[in-house]
């Protein structure tokens, strides 16, 4: 019965040795195409605009010494004082931070007064700083808003009689003012978002010195309302059923990779396993042998030297033989790309190994049946 050739061309003769890099080649194109593919099912990083706000508020009221012209103890704010009739300020430092999106909050504050004195171009002369309060600090909020309020008493005499002594005992020209803030730091976490959001916040209350009319200014460092682009940090599979598709693809396109390279193993013909073989040995020994140009058979060589012939079952076996005698193996191709003869030349014995394209494929089957 005549056999049926299906193969394609690029697995028959020489092309089939071919077939395994064009394999690899259209493979990785295969896989580059399939990766695009699943790109399009995923979504790596979004952008996503997180909206926060925070204000700030100062209320006080001037606290006067007994004196003749004001019936109350005390003055509200956004006035001008009479800086001798002064005893102290009472002022409420408030902050509030929202948020469009729960957050793990954490944030801390604290409050300070510093005494400035500086020359009539604003350069410093001396500065005194002092801690009112101490630096609270919050974890772990789970809450999208946070407020923070404050009542301090400013001893006013205290700040004004420090100045005055200064610029008096050193006889100088300067301004001078008590500066008191509130300094909020606020860090925004979310599992979802790449990075924190920050928000830093000075609240602050300025009262002049050493003047005969005190003019109470107020002054807000704040983000106020504010958008920031944040990304998510994980990738997501938005396209549930191209990314399916995808992976399908990528399974068989290995699979088709692994099977002409299987086929291609398993149906080389004697002329390449030979070939193969034949150019291993050349290169792996090459110092070792040299190759012959004779115009008659190697038998008829070795016996017209009178040699004794011995035919090794390997060129393993030949080389065994070439350790123990230290002479070179001598080669010859008798029939090109079918037989190729590996010899030996002692005084009595000369030693060969032939090796034929039809053995290539009887050992491929022996083994195959083992």
């Amino acid at each position: 019965m005549r056999k049926n050739n299906l193969e394609l061309p690029v697995f028959k003769g020489k092309n089939r040795e071919k077939a395994i890099p064009f394999a690899f080649i259209v493979g990785i194109i295969a896989m580059l195409i399939i990766f695009l593919i699943a790109c399009l099912s995923l979504t790596v990083k979004k952008e996503y605009k997180l909206h926060f706000s925070d204000n700030g508020d100062l209320d006080y009221k001037v606290y006067l010494k007994k004196n003749d012209f004001f019936e109350k103890n005390y003055l509200d704010m956004d006035r001008n004082y009479i800086a001798s009739i002064i005893d102290y300020v009472d002022a409420d430092f408030a902050y509030t931070f929202n948020s469009d999106e729960r957050l793990d909050l954490e944030y801390s504050y604290y409050l300070t007064a510093t005494l400035l004195i500086n020359n009539s171009d604003g350069k410093k002369i001396y500065d005194k700083k002092e801690t009112i309060i101490e630096k609270q600090k919050y974890n772990d909020v789970k809450n999208d808003t946070f407020s923070i309020a404050e009542n301090v008493k400013i001893d006013y005499s205290k700040y004004n009689n420090l100045a005055t002594r200064f610029i008096e005992q050193y006889g100088i020209l300067a301004n001078s003012k008590l500066v008191v803030s509130l300094y909020v730091d606020v860090v925004g976490k979310h599992a979802e978002f790449d990075k924190n959001i920050s928000d830093k916040a000075v609240v602050t209350l300025e009262i002049p010195l050493t003047n005969k009319t005190v003019d109470i200014k107020m002054d807000y460092e704040l983000a106020e309302n504010e958008n920031q682009v944040l990304q998510y940090s994980s990738t997501r599979i938005t396209n549930p059923v191209l990314f399916i598709f995808a992976c399908i693809l990528a399974i068989g396109d290995i699979l088709a990779i692994i099977s002409v390279i299987a086929y291609v193993m398993l149906n080389r013909d004697s002329a390449t396993l030979y070939n193969i073989r034949l150019n291993r040995i050349l290169k792996d020994y090459d110092r070792y042998i040299s190759e012959t140009k004779i115009t008659e058979r190697v038998e008829d060589l070795l016996n017209t030297r009178g040699l004794r012939i011995e035919l090794l079952s390997s060129f393993e076996s030949l080389m065994d033989v070439r350790d123990t005698i230290e002479k070179p193996i001598l080669y010859h191709e008798e029939i090109i790309g079918e037989e190729a003869i590996f010899y030996l030349l002692d005084d009595k014995v000369g030693y060969v190994y032939i090796m034929r394209s039809g053995d290539m494929v009887r050992n491929k089957k022996n083994k195959t049946s083992i």
